[in-house]
């Protein structure tokens, strides 16, 4: 279980991104006919889906103490939401106040661009109008030999005042070289869905990154999954992928499953599989923790593990959830995802699925 908590933790490789951007559109047209210009609320605020959430307690082994696994799942969601929120909190502070520059582009699509100083480095935040509900937005940042670099792109489909659905795309070589943080390189994609008022999806997937310090130059991938039931609960789940066991040939998928329920508790599965040549479950855990956190069962599949972490409880039913298997190599993909279904019915229901990669990576359409 220690190695489990171990590689799970070591393929969560970021803290929050200091993101910045910049953009751009062209001159009005006077030629072209009166299009409305782009409004406030056509800039995306997600709200509840990048709030912090309460810090994770100290994670310990026994009945009684702080639930593991649910520590270890608060510690993977917050470096989640914390890059997600640095994003999205960027284009908001970005975004505030007039924009620097409105106008139609020659096709006849509205356009606004601000142009800020943002931690040292001039950013450029711009929108596109590409119909009436979905906007493209373009991120880039100014370097010190005044080449702009790209490092948000993306689709925002409209429901209501800045709600909806999307996807959008973070650069972190990008980011990296003008920030010197994360210090990776490799993409983050994220998709998202906050248009119901009583439930909120995001997936974040972080794709091919390599850490800049790390001699080996690992490609790791990670996945999570998020559906929020707003005042009732909430699933996570995540995946990582990398070679963490050198007597394995491939890689290794570690996965983990939460679910909890709002003043109840909640219960978790955790799994390691091998997902190489010869695909192959390695071990499974779970646990159980009460309102307050702390564990009330827990149980794995590891005799090795008796003495340090023992299973102790009762596993079958906790917090109103049956046990629920953790995934296993079939679960899951190369990039590391193990996807809820429930979210992606909520993502396909806000315009978020629509959005394909390319259209998401394209940033012509606002350039200069």
């Amino acid at each position: 279980m220690k190695l489990l908590r171990h590689t799970l933790s070591s393929l969560v490789l970021f803290s929050a991104l200091a993101l910045a951007g910049c953009g751009g559109g062209t001159e009005p047209d006077p030629e072209q006919p009166s299009v409305a210009p782009i409004a406030d609320e056509e800039i995306v605020d997600l709200g509840d889906l990048v709030t912090q959430d309460p810090d994770a307690a100290a994670a310990a082994e026994m009945i009684g103490d702080p639930a593991t696994m649910l520590a270890e799942g608060k510690q993977q969601g917050e470096k989640v939401r914390a890059d997600v929120a640095a994003v999205l909190n960027f284009i908001k502070e970005a975004a505030q106040g007039e924009a620097t520059k409105k106008g139609v582009t020659p096709d006849g699509k509205a356009y606004a661009r601000w142009v800020k100083t943002i931690q040292g480095v001039e950013i450029t935040f711009s929108a596109v109008r590409v119909n009436q509900d979905r906007l493209r937005y373009l991120v880039q940042g100014t370097a010190s030999d005044g080449s702009k670099k790209g490092l948000l792109t993306g689709i925002f489909v409209k429901k209501g005042p800045k709600t909806g659905g999307g996807r959008f795309h973070v650069n972190l070589t990008n980011v990296s070289d003008l920030y010197n943080a994360p210090g990776a390189d490799g993409s983050i994609h994220f998709w998202f869905a906050n248009h119901k008022g009583d439930k909120r999806g995001r997936r974040v997937a972080y794709l091919n990154v390599v850490r800049r310090d790390d001699p080996t130059m690992q490609k790791v991938n990670y996945g999570a999954d998020l559906v929020r039931l707003v005042g009732v609960g909430g699933r996570f789940r995540s995946v990582g992928v990398g070679d963490v066991i050198d007597a394995l040939p491939g890689p290794e998928a570690i996965g983990l499953r939460i679910l909890w329920k709002a003043g109840e508790g909640g219960r978790a599965a955790a799994a390691i599989a091998s997902i190489g040549q010869n695909p192959q479950l390695l071990g499974t855990a779970h646990e159980c923790w009460d309102k307050d956190g702390l564990r009330t069962a827990y149980k794995d599949d590891n005799p090795n593990n008796d003495a340090m972490n023992p299973d102790e409880g009762d596993v079958t039913m906790c917090a109103g959830f049956a046990q629920e298997s953790p995934p296993d190599e079939g679960d899951v993909n190369e990039n590391g995802q193990d996807t809820d279904p429930e979210l992606d019915a909520l993502l396909e229901e806000s315009g978020a699925m629509d959005i394909d990669a390319a259209e998401a990576d394209a940033a012509d359409a606002i350039g200069e």
